[in-house]
């Protein structure tokens, strides 16, 4: 009995002695260099407009040193973003930012501009933004931003000879306007023989809520439909909300679709499912091209029609600089699908179909086109134009809008009149 207890005793006092043995230690999580790797060896494997002398190469070895001894999620983010602009490409961005973090073109900005005649013009301002109450109208030439000459500024963005790209030089004039998520940006503009400094003030501030459309009956007779998704084409819940203006539509003479608000793009499913409502038969509407495939053997997307009826009146689409991604595709598909006319300025341009990775270290996930999209008729999607386009800097017509103006007029000479009997 007494062995029994002194080796219950030595057992005890063994378990309650520090152990020897060492768990083996858990693996590092992966650091920023990890990240920054991953996302470079993504984009070089899988982007699809390195044809516009990109030397992805030497932006590795600039921005890899940075990226490895960041100290802090900001600092991380601040090197892939250096990395990314590299490309000058509006459709590659983070979903995460530092408040210093440029604001990503065109989800989340209210001026466009381009040069034109060696002048950087402001070409667009987003109604009621704090752009357009701080003053900026388009028509404006930009002299400056933040003290210095808008020329020079452009040139610090870039690069050799992307310096004199034209695309490159768009998408730097345009991320300089747009400034950082939060603060303040200052530029100076010349109008009507003037130089003019406009402060723009920039907040960090969550999108406040609205409607998923605007959905009402237009005209005279109120017998044209108008129907405006609410930046809001990658949510599923945007198809039943559709469905329900189009049967509020289903009588009208025309209707008006105004994608001037999806400056964030959106979900192909949900796109085609908008298209299945002006689909009389099966037809396609899109081509994608891989990376690495040529348009030539890629076959197009087709649209099926989907009930419970098919709008076949005549369509009209309202675009802009804030068409952008999927709503560039929505727009197309109708152009295809419906026989919509196109009515409005160039559209934002978003190139290629997005690719998604997420980093394994931070979480952080990163966009970038992979594929090519195509006009059924073999036109690129960022080179796509409106059928009738309006001039916003010296619109013609009365005050208000002048794009909705344009497209009531073309509809005024194209409809008959409107019958007896229709709902005032």
């Amino acid at each position: 009995m007494a062995s029994r207890r002194r080796f219950l005793r030595d057992a005890l006092a063994l378990a309650a002695a520090p152990s020897l043995a060492r768990a083996a230690p858990a693996p590092a999580a992966p650091g920023p260099a990890a990240d920054f790797d991953t996302l470079w060896k993504a984009v070089e494997a899988r982007y699809a407009y390195f044809d516009r002398g990109v030397d992805w190469r030497a932006a590795r070895a600039r921005w890899r040193p940075r990226a490895a001894g960041a100290q802090g999620r900001d600092a991380l983010i601040a090197a892939l973003d250096g990395l990314l602009a590299e490309l000058a490409d509006e459709s590659v961005w983070l979903d995460a930012h530092a408040p210093g973090s440029p604001r990503p073109l065109p989800s989340a900005t209210d001026l466009w501009a381009e040069w034109t005649g060696g002048d950087a013009v402001i070409s667009a301002v987003r109604a009621g933004s704090v752009a357009d109450v701080a003053g900026a109208v388009p028509g404006m030439r930009v002299a400056a931003v933040r003290g210095q000459p808008v020329e020079a500024a452009v040139r610090a963005l870039l690069r050799g000879a992307r310096q004199s790209d034209p695309h490159a030089r768009n998408w730097a004039l345009r991320r300089l306007l747009a400034g950082p998520w939060a603060g303040q940006v200052a530029i100076e503009v010349r109008a009507g023989g003037r130089v003019r400094r406009l402060e723009i003030e920039r907040q960090d501030l969550p999108p406040a809520g609205t409607p998923p459309v605007v959905a009402r009956r237009i005209g005279e007779s109120r017998d044209l439909g108008y129907l405006r998704p609410k930046n809001n084409l990658a949510e599923a819940s945007l198809v039943r909300h559709f469905d329900a203006a189009m049967l509020l539509f289903r009588d009208t003479r025309a209707l008006i679709l105004d994608l001037r608000e999806t400056q964030s793009g959106g979900s192909p499913a949900v796109a085609e499912a908008l298209l299945g409502r002006f689909a009389v038969r099966e037809t396609p509407w899109i081509v994608r091209v891989p990376h690495g495939r040529h348009l030539s053997a890629q076959p197009a997307d087709r649209v099926v029609p989907r009930g419970p009826f098919t709008y076949t009146a005549p369509v009209v689409v309202l675009v802009d600089a804030w068409t952008a991604g999927e709503g560039e595709s929505l727009a197309v598909g109708l152009e295809a699908v419906a026989k919509a006319t196109l009515v409005g300025t160039r559209m934002a341009g978003v190139r290629g179909d997005a690719h998604e990775i997420r980093l394994p270290g931070s979480g952080i996930e990163a966009r970038f086109p992979a594929s090519r999209i195509f006009h059924p008729d073999g036109t690129p999607r960022e080179a796509v134009r409106p059928t009738l386009p309006v001039d916003i800097i010296a619109p013609s017509g009365g005050p208000g809008d002048p794009i909705l103006y344009q497209a009531l007029k073309l509809l005024e000479g194209r409809l008959p009149p409107p019958r007896a009997g229709r709902p005032a």
